[in-house]
């Protein structure tokens, strides 16, 4: 382990200011000490704060001091979930002033962030660490939770034909706003602030991440009061629940800024959005060090269990991995496969895999002199050049030496669900096929320098990633050799993780078409298999800066089966739409699979109730505890 990254998370720990939090012990017997007690069968936790302590709330007390006495002695339990606990257990009961002691502690959760997010407004960013820290602050209308189902949160009710607030022609969805919301500072939050979100990211004067899906299938958005949300859309669109206002913006804070400005572009909100309508508020962001979020006393659903969120900015995986053995981190994030074997020696910490439809991913660029972002390399235009590289590449192995077995390379973007396209070519590595199809597109080693050439072009690549995370760096290492060997030649040149992404608008490098190859982790609008990235529509330009196809592909027979399957509401037709797009998908290479990445987190043992959505990652930090 180094000790330098060792000490960085220590004093990042150090740096963050902790609250302060009230006990909640009350008329605890004033004679209570310290006892040992065993379980008996019907006792639970609450029961026994309240006859010991003098109030059920001080349940965690009870938890904190016998995991702490089974660091010493193991013949007493360890309580992981304090509503499972068996007759049999020895439990620490503290006196009533240890329990008010430990009562006293602020209520922190501390996780670790690798990736520093680019922006706090999601109209601005497509990164997923920045989604996971908008997740605490910034709800939409629901969330979807750990069993990929709504848990409402802006909405009252959850839109559905049999409770009518869907029309019968599917084009009218009615949403209740729940009447309890309210921002940060007291204000509510009104139908009127997402017709204003709405407006937002429709508006010429702010260069946002895309406008889809507002700008292509919804005809209006409108308000007949405060409470009550009418959403019309041009035709049925079927991922509309997971792909409209899982954010909405506060209109008295910025309205005004839009009116002065034309743009909410530079608002300062984007940054220090310090009105939330979240459980949490976001206090403090100092660069390349933290993000500090305290306890929202006016969230809707009561003010959260905990007093603080702190997301520590370290350097890189490496760092995250020390932060983990030592404890400085209590929720351990995209964590690697090759991680697993030392996790799964680490005594504190539970491992959690959870399904998110993410894979890691090869793109190719092939934006042509017809888009506006850079050409990739001639030769990709070339579905037999893609094919090759397909062949050359053993991501069998990678994902065998690389992730310890762990995973394996996907057949499809859908992988592991229904819409995944069952008889993907997997395009297993055969070098002789790919030197073939090389042959076969006329791209040969002429000048005999171990790369193969075309009219005076060398087939040399760029193969771009995130730098810093160093399984994909490993991967590209290998990838290389690989290439190689069929007579292809790469170029590394990876990117910050706070620019990787970054919109066509803003400049970013794979956005722009700086790249040949690019590998990323990714998904569409999960738990629905949406995407909107492989529409014609989507390539960004001078004109339309937004945009999220930065591949340039704009196949007319893709663009009409992604376009179908966005409209089709019978489910089983719409599942041949995505089977008959991953045919194309496959056989053309426009995707190529590195391997399947399922989520992976560490949750320390001392955390309560964290339970992490594939979707929503953080769905119920309101209801997060330490014990």
């Amino acid at each position: 382990m180094s000790t330098k990254k060792v000490a960085y998370v220590a004093l990042a720990v150090v740096m963050v200011v902790n609250l302060l939090a009230a006990g909640v012990v009350s008329a605890a017997p004033p004679k209570q000490e310290e006892v040992t007690y065993t379980v008996k069968l019907g006792d639970t936790l609450w029961a026994l704060a309240e006859k010991y302590l003098g109030g059920g709330a001080g349940y965690p007390a009870i938890v904190m001091a016998t995991n702490a006495k089974h660091n010493e002695d193991e013949t007493f339990a360890y309580i992981a979930r304090p509503d499972l606990i068996h007759p049999g257990w020895k439990f620490v009961i503290p006196s009533a002033a240890e329990a008010e002691a430990l009562l006293a502690k602020p209520r922190v959760i501390t996780m670790t962030f690798f990736e520093e997010p680019d922006s706090l407004n999601t109209m601005y960013t497509d990164m997923w660490y920045a989604g996971l820290a908008i997740d605490i602050f910034n709800p939409g209308l629901w969330a979807w939770d750990d069993k990929l189902e709504p848990s409402l949160e802006m909405a009252a009710e959850f839109p559905t034909k049999e409770n009518g607030l869907i029309s019968e022609d599917g084009l009218t969805i009615t949403i209740p706003i729940n009447p309890k919301a309210k921002w940060s500072d007291g204000e509510p939050v009104t139908a009127g602030d997402f017709i204003f979100t709405y407006e937002m990211i429709l508006d010429p004067g702010n260069i946002v991440q895309s406008t889809w899906p507002y700008a292509d299938y919804l005809e209006s958005v409108t308000a007949p009061d405060d409470h009550t949300l009418v959403v019309k859309f041009t035709e049925p669109f079927a991922p509309w629940a997971t792909t409209i206002f899982n954010f909405v913006l506060p209109e008295h804070v910025l309205g005004p800024v839009f009116e002065a400005e034309g743009t909410i572009d530079d608002a300062d909100w984007n940054r220090n959005p310090t009105v939330s309508n979240g459980a949490f508020i976001v206090k403090e962001w100092v660069a390349a060090s933290h993000i500090i979020l305290e306890a929202n006393g006016n969230y809707w659903r009561g003010r959260p269990k905990l007093n603080q969120i702190n997301i520590l900015i370290v350097p890189d995986d490496e760092a995250q991995m020390a932060a983990i053995k030592t404890g400085d981190t209590d929720i351990g994030i995209f964590l690697s496969y090759a991680d697993i074997p030392t996790i799964e020696e680490l005594e504190d910490v539970d491992l959690v895999m959870v399904l998110s439809g993410y894979n890691e991913t090869w793109f190719f660029n092939l934006n042509t002199d017809e888009t506006a972002a850079k050409n990739g390399h001639v030769a990709l235009q070339d579905v037999r050049v893609r094919q090759a590289i397909a062949y050359a590449v053993d991501f069998d192995a990678i994902c065998q030496e690389l992730l310890y077995g762990k995973t394996y390379p996907p057949a499809t973007f859908w992988e592991e669900t229904p819409y995944s396209y069952p008889d993907a070519n997997l395009y297993k590595c055969d070098p002789a096929k790919a030197k073939s199809l090389l042959d076969e597109a006329g791209w040969v080693d002429s000048n005999g320098d171990g790369t193969r050439d075309k009219d005076g072009v060398e087939l040399v690549l760029v193969y771009s990633t995130t730098a810093g995370r160093e399984v994909r760096e490993q991967t590209q290492v290998v990838a290389m050799q690989y290439l190689a060997d069929v007579g292809i030649g790469i170029e590394i040149a990876n990117n910050s993780y706070d620019t990787m992404w970054n919109s066509y608008g803003a400049g970013g490098p794979i956005s722009t078409g700086n790249y040949d190859i690019a590998e990323w982790s990714t998904t569409g609008d999960f738990p629905d298999p949406n995407t909107p990235d492989w529409l014609c529509s989507e390539i960004p330009s001078d004109e339309s800066p937004e945009g999220a196809n930065w591949y340039g592909i704009c196949d007319e027979e893709l663009d009409a089966l992604f376009q179908a399957q966005a409209v089709e509401v019978d489910p089983d037709k719409r599942l041949q739409l995505f089977h008959d797009i991953g045919k194309i998908m496959t056989e053309k290479v426009y995707w190529l699979g590195v391997w399947h990445d399922n989520d992976l987190w560490t949750i320390n043992k001392h955390t309560g109730n964290v339970k992490i959505s594939g979707a929503d990652c953080f769905w119920n930090c309101w209801e997060w505890d330490v014990f």
